[in-house]
């Protein structure tokens, strides 16, 4: 990944906060022919040495960590297009604002049903603030039943992180400022969330 240096974030609580905000990650294998490619809800652990998440029995890209256990794991955070004329001074070009985290893990897989089910209940209470409601329900527990035999968990140790926080950090202050006015006053929720991060990355 191209990091010049004033794109990279200055804390590691950025990019852990990147991925617990945007948890759904892309999730690359290379094969001997292609490269295989599928997306999951990711959770990364307390102490930060590795992520937790499932595929389905039948995602071709559980034959490949057979072969080969280091996975790319990209998780992208707000992104959006930044016009000239949101600046006060000039000359400015266009550009694309964005954060993303590319981390390279080791996977491995996880078949006992039992650990499945602990796997899938965690994730779940993780995302799901009315997991509650329904956990002890006969329902939920006949599903949850029947959804652990058709996936297969996994555990990925973080070998190596890099992040990258395209943020406008090489713009004057005031042109910063002017910018994240700017896309608050959108009607884009999206375009919000970036302001908001976009202000952490100037004032952190």
């Amino acid at each position: 990944m191209y990091r010049p240096n004033h794109f990279q974030p200055s804390t590691d609580e950025q990019w852990i906060q990147l991925i617990k905000d945007n948890p759904l990650a892309t999730v690359i294998s290379n094969g001997a022919k292609n490269l295989e490619i599928s997306l999951t809800p990711v959770s990364i652990n307390n102490d930060r040495s590795s992520l937790e998440g499932h595929f389905a029995k039948k995602n071709d890209i559980l034959s490949l960590f057979a072969k080969h256990k280091r996975a790319t794991f990209l998780f992208q955070g707000p992104n959006g297009y930044i016009s000239p004329s949101l600046f006060i001074s000039s000359p400015h070009l266009p550009t694309w604002n964005y954060s993303m985290v590319e981390i390279q893990a080791d996977v491995t897989l996880i078949n006992d049903k039992m650990e499945v089910m602990v796997l899938l209940n965690k994730l779940t209470k993780k995302f799901d603030r009315n997991f509650s409601h329904f956990e002890r329900s006969q329902h939920y527990l006949d599903l949850i039943d029947a959804a652990a035999k058709e996936v297969v968990g996994f555990r990925a140790e973080i070998i190596d992180m890099k992040a990258k926080f395209k943020l406008s950090q090489n713009k004057q202050q005031s042109d910063i400022n002017v910018l994240i006015t700017a896309l608050r006053q959108s009607e884009d929720a999206d375009r919000d969330t970036l302001a908001d991060l976009i202000e952490r990355q100037l004032y952190n």
